[in-house]
């Protein structure tokens, strides 16, 4: 794996994180981030990682939250699908 995806799941992690802030539980929290270790160790790609954050958060949180959490992801995730994972 390369550490372009690498940087791209950090972003993905920062994005995700500002839009949660401090309003979710910390169980809520540590499910989320091991959604986006999965992707860290390059067993998910950026695009499954945005979307099983937002189902989740969809499910368990908000709805409105989690299209944020899409448009915030989307930049990044057009960027790793235009390098090809590179």
């Amino acid at each position: 794996m390369s550490s372009a995806h690498k940087e791209r799941i950090e972003q993905i992690k920062t994005e995700i994180h500002a839009v949660l802030g401090n309003n979710v539980s910390d169980v809520f929290l540590r499910r989320v981030d091991a959604i986006i270790e999965e992707g860290a160790l390059g067993k998910l790609t950026a695009a499954k990682v945005c979307e099983k954050v937002q189902k989740t958060v969809s499910l368990f949180i908000d709805e409105e939250k989690a299209r944020e959490i899409s448009s915030r992801c989307a930049t990044i995730v057009m960027r790793e699908s235009v390098l090809g994972n590179k």
